[in-house]
């Protein structure tokens, strides 16, 4: 890989057609109030369990008991709410949700990072919140007693899908949450560990051209890709977001091979809302997989001179699904308000489709916080002062 290409970046190119220009403010807390409504709906629904995911806009709910993969993505839906309105009754609803995510403390699987690091780390530092920041802290240490040394990683492990072969599987999905546990408190040995799993991903799975295969086995005294490079798209963004989180802690060379991964993406997918696949374009659409990127995008611009197209590039996309039909608006036919049903999953066997989901909510809601200015990391107290812009009276959402 070239050892600098940020310091040689052609000008962003891009292709998206024309949606109006970036949200305006009214655009974005609309959006957010919206989703938050949603989330009681969605509570009422599904009182028993965590949500995963419900076909388009039917309102028919999978649950888990356990949360599965995605229970910390409901659990940080509630904690960035709670960040939002300053609301204790919030705040004390996420933290529910993640004493019921700690049973899966000891399972094996690197998706722990995902459970923990959303569902409970966000909400030590978005509210402060002592217990969260204790059971972060009790996951951060599960995964680093999960470190493999001959590996060189974490393995993804047996447990929530992983199988017989997750002992010697490597998956990118998990790589921004993991970095993110386990350098929380800056402990050398914990830090150490992420960056050689960071290091042994990214000699697995990604390539010179910016594509990054999505799982690598072990197989044979190497960790060999097992899928294409590239080519799902919501896999290329979770490496996107990890490297971003990669280059926000350790900077070079993580912060070149972010900028590759995001060139890549502008190349493969000029549109803004992507296929699910690429070597299936008459699949499915993965709106999702776009704002997983464009938190990606928005990090480069920051990290990497001469890169602020990028955060203009991560604002039209983010424009065109939030006009789209993936998000329904006040008035949409059949479909409540707040629905965001732009996530592609495999909810069978052989099939794949849109579906309203808990991460799909989670990044919509953190991506317009963050174009927005409001999800910063330090604990504050009270309702969010931009929040109460668009605030028809002085209670908080419940």
């Amino acid at each position: 890989m070239r050892a600098d290409p940020c310091q040689e970046a052609r000008p962003v190119n891009t292709v998206i057609p024309s949606s109006g220009g970036a949200l305006s403010r009214t655009e974005i807390m609309a959006a957010l109030e919206a989703l938050c409504a949603r989330m009681d709906q969605i509570d009422a629904r599904c009182p028993n369990g965590f949500p995963l995911y419900s076909p388009g806009t039917a309102d028919d709910w999978t649950t888990s008991a356990g949360g599965s993969w995605v229970g910390g993505f409901w659990a940080g839906c509630w904690w960035l709410r709670a960040r939002l309105t300053g609301s204790a009754a919030d705040a004390r609803k996420a933290m529910q949700l993640g004493r019921r995510l700690a049973a899966k403390l000891d399972a094996d699987s690197i998706h722990r990072a995902m459970l923990f690091w959303y569902g409970a780390a966000l909400g030590a530092q978005w509210c402060g919140n002592e217990e969260a920041l204790g059971l972060a802290r009790a996951a951060a240490g599960r995964l680093v007693a999960s470190y493999d040394p001959a590996l060189q990683c974490i393995p993804t492990g047996t447990a929530i899908g992983g199988g017989s072969d997750g002992v010697r599987h490597l998956a990118v999905d998990a790589l921004a949450p993991v970095i993110q546990l386990l350098t929380l408190d800056g402990q050398a040995e914990s830090d150490a560990i992420a960056r050689r799993h960071t290091d042994t991903l990214i000699a697995a799975c990604f390539t010179e051209h910016g594509a990054c295969h999505a799982e690598a086995l072990h197989t044979q005294g190497a960790f060999r890709p097992v899928d294409q490079a590239g080519a799902w798209s919501r896999g290329q963004a979770w490496a996107m977001l990890g490297l971003a989180t990669a280059g926000a802690r350790w900077g070079s060379p993580y912060t070149a091979h972010l900028w590759m991964a995001c060139d890549y993406w502008q190349r493969s997918r000029p549109q803004a809302i992507p296929p699910d696949r690429l070597d299936a374009p008459s699949g499915p659409a993965d709106p999702s997989a776009t704002l997983i990127a464009a938190l990606a995008m928005q990090s480069l611009a920051r990290l990497a001179p001469g890169q602020a197209g990028w955060l203009r590039v991560a604002e039209r996309h983010i424009a065109a699904i939030v006009r789209s039909r993936y998000l329904a608006g006040p008035h949409g036919a059949g479909a409540s308000a707040g629905m965001f049903w732009g996530a592609c999953y495999r909810t069978g066997p052989d099939r794949r489709e849109l579906v309203e989901s808990a991460w799909g909510m989670f990044f919509l809601m953190q991506v317009l916080c963050a174009f927005a200015g409001m999800a910063g990391t330090d604990p504050r107290g009270g309702l969010h002062p931009l929040f109460r812009m668009l605030s028809t009276t002085e209670e908080k959402p419940q």
